[in-house]
Formats: C-alpha cells, structure tokens, sequence
C-alpha cells in the first residue's frame, strides 16, 4: 500500500487513509492522462529525432528533395534522371535512382487504388498520421505507418535511425516513428495529398530490383510496360511485392525449388492485394477473378502453370536466361556528374537540368559493345572491359561505359572506364616518341632491334625474337619494339616522366621498369585524352561530361572551364597522328583490320585512323588507343584487381582494338587534319623540313583530371605489344 501511494499520481487527500475505490471515470481519467503523457513524449521524441537528423528543412522542401535532375545529351535526347539521395552531409544510403518521374496521370487507375488500399485506405481522410490505425498496428503487429510516413522513411529520415543504416533496437526504431510522426502533418499541409501520393509511387523503393525506385522503373523492370498501362493483376504483383522486393531477384545459380518457392510467395502476396481490393469493393467480382487467373510472367522470371480459372497455380518458376535489363545511359554516370558539378562550385540539389557532352548515339552503341552484346561477347568472369571516346575538340565525353558500373551499381569505382588504373603498357610509346620528335627525332630515325638492356633488365619484343637490322621509328610503333622504345626513351626518361605526370597518368613506384614500355597507371579516360592531342594541334584537353547547367528555375549556371593546355607543338602532334595511321595502314601493323573497308570508303567513314594496341606481359591488361581527326577513344579489358590473365583468346583477337572500330562508325565534322607549316612527308611519312626542329612547349603541371576518383589497383607487369 505504501508502494502504491508512492507511485499513485492521483492521491485524493492526505487526510483519507483507505484506498479510493476505482471508477469508471477515474479509470478514464487515469487512461486519457496516459495517452496524453505518451503523446507529449513522442511529440518530445520526433522534435529531437527531426532535428539530430536534420530532416526539418529537408521535409518542408520535400518536393525539391525528391525532384531529380533532368539529363540530356548533347543533341537534347533524354538520359534519364539524377537523383539527390546521396547530398546533403548526412550519409544516406539509400541507393541512387536513374528513374523517370511520373505524374499521377500516368499511372494506371488499378495500381493506385491497389496501392492505397493495402498500405492506407484512409490516405486521402487523415492528415498524415492515422490515429484509428495505430490501435489495430498495436494489437496485430502489423504496420501502423501511412503512405506519407512511409514516404518520409524513404526520403529524409533513411540512413538516419534504423532503416537503411545496419543499426537496430527499439529506441531507434521509436524515435523514427516518432519523427514521422511529427513531420507527417506538416508535410501534409504545404504539398496536400495528391502531391504526396505522387512523391510517394515516384520514390518506392523496390531496391530489390536491381537497385531501382519508382514506379516507372518497377513497371518497365518488372513487365516491359508503362506504368500507365499497367494492369490490375500486374498491379496486385507490383504492390504485393514492396514488403520484401528483394525476393524478386533471382540468379541462376538458385535452385529451382528454392526460386519456385520464392515465385510462390510473391503469387501469394499478389492474391491478398486483391483480395484487400474485393473486400473493401475497389473491384467487381469478375475483375477479381480476371486479375487472379492471368498467368502473369515477369521479364526476370519463366513460370510454369497448371490449371486454370480458379485453379491455377504455379508449378515451377526459374531464372529466364534471356533476361536483360540495361540500364539507362546516366545510370553509371550519375557519381560522375556529381562529382563534376562540386568540383565547379555547383551544390547539385540546386540543379534542375544538365546537358552532358555526352552522344546518345554513340553511347548506346559503345554500351552494346562492352557490355557484351556486339563483337566482345562473352567475357569470363572476373574479366573487366572499360571503353571511353572524347572529342578531340576542348574533351567533351562522347561515350563512356564499363562492362560492369551500371547495371546493378553506380558506385564509381566500378566504372572502369574512370577508375581502372591498370599499367598503359605499349600505348605510351606514341606519347615517348612525341617527346622525342620534339628534340630533333622523326619517324625516319633509325634504331637497331637488337639485344638492349634497361640497367639489369634484359629487353625482349613481344616476339621473344629481334629483327637484327635497323628499323625507323614509325615502323617500330607499328610493330611495337620494345627495344627501340627503350633505346628512345634512354636518356629522354625525365621528359617522359614529366609528360606522363602531365597527362595525368600514375607512376607505379613498385616497378622499376623503364616508363617507356608503359609501367604508368592510368584508366581509359585518361589514356583518350592524352590521345586527343594528337587531332588537337598538341592541345591537352581535360575531359568532362557537363556542356550546360541550369537551375531548378532553368536558369543557367556558371560552370568554370580548365581549358587546354599546349602538350606539342603542332608540327609534332601532327607527325605522331601521322605514325598512329601508319600503325594501321602500313605493312608491319598488327591492326590491319581497323582499315577502312572499300564500303565505308565510298560510304564517307573512311577516315584516317590512327591506333596503338598494348598487353602487359603477365596479359593482365590488354589496351587499345586511337585517334581520328575528331574522336579518340581507349579501351582496356582485364582484371581490375590484377590477380587474373585475360584469356588468350581475348589477346590473340586483338579484342580491345576491334571495340576501336566503332570510331569509324561516328559522324565525322572534322574529316582530315592539314599539315602544320614546316612539315613535309618523306617515304611516305610526315617529318619537319630540312632545317625544321619543332621543339615542344614545357608539359604543364601535373594533375589528375577532376572526374578520375583514386581507386587504389593492384600491381601490374611491365607492358608488352
């Protein structure tokens, strides 16, 4: 009794002594106290989680939040869309979208009413929090979350308490609910209802599906439609699915009872989003039959049935092998793009628009090529391919695209393209003779192919064999000597070295190696914009992505150039696209198929091409560089992490000069390069005139190029042919 009087918040009076009987109105009393102490608390509760995690002025300006930013190519053809999930200081894990964002018009009637009525039938009564469905949440243990909770959870608060940060606990997870709590009814009263239902199927989250959220990505992922032309039973799938999307993926590697199983689960969840439907009369009985026999069969899966009517059931479901599910082209360059845009000053989440320099064209067809679907098909795993083309004409990217950065991830050190710093091997010889022409070497200086030396180091050719006779410089490129390039570089390595630093390329301190036979480190980007100076009058461009950037308001904005930097004189970049086109077209090239064909000569694509190939001689990393009058283009294939060979067919193929034919493929502005003054061709070969030493400018500083993040890579060899 004493313990009671201690705790009794509600003593009558210290002169009564007996314990007040308890009434149906003290009872109530007693209980309205209590749920007005809970909800003062939780009031408390959802202001410090709303301001610990910085979600006020995040929720008020939701709609900007959830706003991506528009991509273009250069020519206006859509790219797709920028996400802002990863802005803002606070870590938000949840991953970045590509998906395009709808209006409520452009989704089907059936998939809104089946969404509403299974997550919040009373969205459009409540003002955001639904105090009639918390009771039932209690008692039942099901959600008590709203649609604009819920949409809260998924913007503003995730990567905060316990969703999406690996963190659990009930304190987290009352303080989430709290804050949603909190911010439900504000968010409610500046958008109003039908905005947020808009927001909210515009950002659900079926990351499950390769990362993706929206409904307009769910609609074409999942079934190959529009979300307006959605169906009910495609709906009732789609809906049925967001408890758990990651069950919708499926490898080949699963077992069929496993994957048949799984197949079931989700047929099952379908069939209660109808039957929510039905019960509540959104359906007629025959649109509940209709939906619940369609045999549906989404892209990723091959479902077997059985029966029909109302008896039909799922007999088997495994992976479909013909699945694909590229992804949108800015997918894998959303990082990049961010990353460009602060590097200029520019906060992303001001942006509204951006037109990249980017060929929608061209990219579409670089994307077919190293992700398997033209001439490089079927790479092994563990087998990387990274392909980049920039225009030779201030660095704009025409293409860019990794064989593994796009369709499942956009984390930028899966985009070989930018990241795979791999030793350059043979295709730093054009960049050593271009030093050297500039200190009175042409491609007519002759060197012997013989034994030579590098300190200790005994220099072989890719052969294994020396010619023994003595050879000219442009043939040497052409057949990629090793033992000139060193005899070349003797003497010539502190220019080498100041040239590569310039260009942005990554001394490998482990290997001790003449720089000459390619022991820098660079990735395809980088190894195309050092080849674009030879179509460039020596000009070094950096590459970039962005050509304009426009306000939420389509404003433009200011976006700060490096510019070009003189690399070579003229006459020297001149000579060295020369010896690149005599790599193709002389007898001793080893590419002679990238010449052009008697079609794409009388069809207008038969101009000069000029390319270099490069292996290291563990064939861990297999190059190739070219360049023509407008374009140059690199592409590596190998192991990122420099523990696995590529496949000698790979090798043998030349595979990675063979992506280099689409360069031919391109429209051409630009068709040939006039001869700076002073040069004279000779043997059939570009050299200074008798009495001409073209003498280069100093390399500028040394820099890496604002879109190249560092990525550490393993060891590599030395580079071979």
């Amino acid at each position: 009794m004493k313990l009671w009087r201690r705790l009794n918040p509600w003593p009558r009076t210290p002169f009564v002594t007996r314990p007040a009987p308890w009434t149906w109105q003290r009872v109530l009393r007693a209980g309205l106290a209590t749920v007005g102490v809970l909800t003062l608390g939780t009031m408390a509760l959802g202001l410090g989680g709303a301001a610990y995690s910085g979600a006020w002025a995040r929720a008020w300006n939701l709609r900007a939040e959830l706003q991506p930013i528009e991509v273009q190519d250069r020519r206006g053809a859509p790219l797709g869309v920028i996400d802002h999930c990863r802005e803002g200081g606070a870590a938000n894990a949840v991953p970045c979208r590509e998906s395009l964002s709808v209006p409520l018009t452009g989704v089907s009637r059936s998939f809104l009413l089946a969404y509403v009525s299974k997550e919040d039938v009373r969205f459009f009564s409540h003002v955001g929090v639904d105090l009639g469905r918390l009771p039932r949440a209690l008692l039942s243990g099901a959600g008590g979350s709203t649609i604009t909770m819920q949409l809260l959870k998924n913007s503003v608060l995730a990567g905060h308490f316990d969703y999406d940060t690996g963190r659990r606990g009930v304190g987290l997870v009352m303080t989430r609910k709290a804050t949603e709590f909190v911010l439900a009814p504000l968010v409610t009263a500046k958008y109003g209802r039908r905005e947020i239902l808009s927001m909210s199927v515009n950002s659900l989250p079926w990351l499950g599906i390769g990362q993706r959220k929206g409904i307009y990505d769910a609609a074409r992922t999942v079934f190959g439609v529009d979300p307006a032309d959605l169906t009910l039973a495609q709906s009732a799938f789609l809906v049925g699915l967001l408890p758990a999307p990651g069950r919708y993926l499926v490898d080949g590697q699963t077992s069929p009872e496993t994957a048949t199983a799984r197949f079931r689960w989700m047929r099952q969840q379908q069939l209660l989003t109808l039957r929510i439907l039905r019960t509540r009369e959104l359906i007629t009985a025959d649109q509940y039959a209709e939906a619940a026999q369609t045999p549906l069969q989404p892209r990723l899966w091959r479902v077997e049935y059985a029966g029909g009517g109302s008896d039909l059931r799922v007999v088997s479901a495994t992976r479909n092998p013909d699945y694909r599910n590229d992804p949108e082209p800015v997918w894998a360059m959303q990082e990049l793009v961010r990353r460009e845009l602060r590097t200029g000053g520019i906060d992303p989440r001001r942006v509204g628009r951006v037109v990249l320099t980017v060929d929608a064209a061209a990219q579409a067809a670089l994307t077919r090529r190293v992700t398997g679907e033209g001439a490089t098909g079927g790479r092994p795993a563990g087998v990387a391919e990274g392909a980049a083309i920039v225009d030779v004409r201030g660095g704009g990217i025409v293409a860019l695209s990794s064989s593994t950065g796009g369709n499942e991830s956009s984390q930028p050190g899966r985009q070989w393209a930018v990241s795979a710093l791999r030793p350059v091997a043979s295709t730093v010889k054009p960049l050593l003779y271009s030093a050297a022409f500039g200190q009175g070497l042409t491609q007519q200086s002759t060197f012997t192919d013989g034994p030579t030396r590098y300190g200790a180091q005994a220099i072989r050719n890719n052969s294994g064999t020396f010619l023994g006779r003595a050879v000219t410089v442009r043939e040497a490129n052409a057949r990629s000597l090793n033992t000139v390039a060193v005899q070349v570089g003797l003497g010539r390595e502190a220019e080498l070295r100041a040239v590569l630093g310039s260009v942005g390329y990554r001394e490998d301190t482990a290997n001790r190696s003449s720089p000459a036979l390619g022991t820098y480190r660079a990735a395809p980007l980088t190894v195309a914009a050092a080849y674009a100076s030879f179509a460039n009058g020596g000009e070094l461009c950096r590459p970039h992505l962005l050509a304009e950037v426009y306000d939420r308001a389509g404003r433009p904005l200011a976006l700060p150039r490096s510019g070009c930097e003189a690399l070579w004189s003229a006459p020297v970049a001149y000579e060295t696209f020369d010896m690149l086109t005599g790599a193709v077209n002389d007898s001793a090239s080893h590419v002679q198929f990238l010449r052009p064909t008697l079609w794409q000569r009388l069809s207008g694509r038969g101009v000069p091409l000029g390319a270099k190939s490069g292996t290291t001689d563990d064939v861990r990393d297999t190059w190739c560089a070219a360049v023509t009058p407008q374009y140059a283009m690199a592409v590596w294939i190998g192991d990122p992490d420099g523990k696995a060979s590529v496949p000698t067919d790979l090798y043998r193929e030349q595979t990675a000069c063979r992506e280099i034919g689409l360069l031919r493929e391109l429209p051409h502005e630009v068709r040939e390069l006039s001869a700076p003054a002073g040069m004279v061709r000779r043997g059939g070969a570009a050299v200074p005139a008798p009495g001409v030493t073209p003498e280069n400018p100093a390399p500028p500083p040394a820099r890496t190029a604002a879109l190249t993040p560092v990525v550490p890579m393993s060891a590599g060899s030395v580079g071979t042919p």
